[in-house]
């Protein structure tokens, strides 16, 4: 299996260059279920219209060095790029300066583009919309949506998973205060996200709220009698750690929702540490045995498989039919 670990060191091999081609590099991402560009799609019923100004003051606030002088002048830490003359295609290029990735011959700071983007169908969230308990009206809502922006990092797959993220988060605040959307996709997690809840899950520091999706699927057409479920996360992958997922039968699936959101905040917070046949549970008396596997349900990607034990545990299937 492609741990976070071996991905590093591919990265690191790259960049000194030690001679591993880049075509094997990005196998081994692809893999993994990593990420190089992540992407934010922020949808409106309406036609944004916004300030500069002010969008580039509040990048400035969540993208900046918090431990700088107060003197420190904020244009030192925010370059940004754009077209010369505005059009329909408008790009706006920010260089976060706070956030230096390394390479082999040199510094290059981690970059993100807002630009305007063909509005999708609600249709070609279809799986998202499936998933979003936590959003009932993520449907209707996108049904009236028509107009998109996109939000993507660029250069920035270098940084550890926590900076990377707290970049993109920083960056997408920064819009949503100055331009609020009516929804919120995270393409990577597969999430939808009512905006006002988002921002308040990030102020409370549920940093992972729109990069994690936590689904749950009941399982069908394996013959069984008894209640089989599989619960699973998306979104850590292309973050470079692994998701998680259990595959299981009769337990309770709030129960298992609550133990699979904390191993993945853990993962995301510790790294890919847990090896496999070491165990993570709700006590000490309780453990259940991990174990990494490709995800049993798309996109293709590595997990943390849990084992409750028996006789919870329902093994891993072939091709399980979900919905």
């Amino acid at each position: 299996m492609t741990h976070e670990n071996e991905r590093f060191e591919a990265e690191g091999q790259r960049e000194e260059g030690s001679g591993s081609s880049a075509e094997d590099m990005l196998e081994a991402e692809r893999d993994f279920g990593f990420a190089r560009v992540y992407t934010v799609e922020l949808k409106y019923k309406e036609r944004p219209d916004f300030s500069r100004e002010r969008l580039y003051e509040k990048m400035q606030l969540y993208t900046g060095t918090v431990d700088r002088p107060e003197e420190q002048k904020l244009s030192d830490n925010l370059l940004v790029w754009e077209p010369s003359e505005k059009t329909e295609t408008d790009m706006l290029h920010f260089f976060h300066l706070n956030y230096p990735v390394k390479f082999a011959d040199g510094e290059m700071p981690a970059q993100t583009s807002l630009m305007p983007t063909p509005n999708r169908p609600a249709s070609e969230y279809e799986t998202a919309v499936q998933q979003a308990w936590h959003w009932p009206e993520a449907g209707a809502v996108l049904e009236e949506c028509r107009y998109s922006i996109r939000l993507i990092d660029m250069m920035a797959s270098g940084l550890e998973p926590k900076e990377r993220l707290r970049l993109v988060t920083g960056a997408l605040r920064a819009v949503l205060e100055t331009v609020p959307c009516d929804a919120v996709y995270f393409r990577e997690s597969d999430k939808l996200l009512e905006p006002g809840d988002y921002l308040t899950a990030i102020e409370a520091g549920g940093i992972l709220y729109g990069a994690m999706n936590l689904r749950f699927f009941n399982v069908e057409g394996t013959g069984s009698e008894r209640s089989e479920m599989l619960m699973d996360t998306v979104g850590l992958a292309a973050l470079g750690v692994p998701d998680v997922q259990c595959h299981f039968f009769d337990l309770e699936p709030n129960e298992v929702a609550q133990q699979l959101t904390n191993l993945g905040y853990y993962l995301f917070d510790c790294g890919d540490v847990i090896k496999d046949g070491e165990t993570f549970g709700p006590t000490e008396e309780v453990r259940w045995r991990c174990e990494h596997q490709y995800a049993l349900a798309g996109p293709h990607r590595i997990v943390l498989d849990v084992d409750p034990g028996q006789p919870y545990y329902a093994g891993r299937q072939s091709a399980p039919t979900v919905d």
